[in-house]
C-alpha cells in the first residue's frame, strides 16, 4: 500500500510535470524555440515548481531559516543538474526519432524513484512554520 506522503509526492510530481509539458509545448510550438531549448527551459520551469511544492505540500517541511533552505535548494539543485544532464542527452540522442515529450517522459519515470528517497531525506518533515 501506497503512504499518504508517496501518493502526495505523485500528485505533486504529476501537477509539476503539467505545468513542465504545457510549457514546454508553448515554447517548442508556440515560439517555435528548438527541441533542446524548449526542454531546457520547460526543465526549470518544472524545477522551481516542484521543488517549492515538493518541500511544502509533499513533505511538509516549512523550514525557513536561510541556512538551512539554502542548503536544500543545493542539495535539490545538485539533483536536478544531475536529472538535467540525462534530460538533455537524451533529447539529443533521440529527438530525430522521438517526440521531445515522450522522451521528457520517460526520463522523468526512470528517476521518480530515486528522487523520491532524496527528498525524503533532504526535506524532513517540520512543522516550524507553527511555531514563528
Amino acid at each position: 500500500m501506497l503512504s499518504p506522503r508517496f501518493i502526495r509526492y505523485l500528485i505533486v510530481g504529476g501537477s509539476a510535470y503539467l505545468i513542465e509539458m504545457i510549457s514546454l509545448y508553448l515554447l517548442h510550438h508556440g515560439l517555435g524555440l528548438s527541441p533542446i531549448k524548449s526542454v531546457a527551459i520547460s526543465f526549470w520551469i518544472g524545477f522551481v515548481t516542484a521543488f517549492i511544492l515538493q518541500k511544502l505540500i509533499t513533505f511538509q517541511n516549512y523550514e525557513k531559516r536561510v541556512h538551512i533552505v539554502v542548503s536544500q535548494v543545493v542539495v535539490y539543485s545538485l539533483l536536478v543538474a544531475f536529472n538535467y544532464v540525462i534530460t538533455l542527452l537524451a533529447v539529443k540522442i533521440f529527438a530525430g526519432s522521438t517526440s521531445v515529450f515522450i522522451i521528457r517522459t520517460c526520463v522523468i519515470i526512470i528517476t521518480v524513484p530515486i528522487n523520491y528517497i532524496v527528498y525524503k531525506l533532504l526535506f524532513k518533515e517540520s512543522k516550524l512554520a507553527d511555531q514563528e
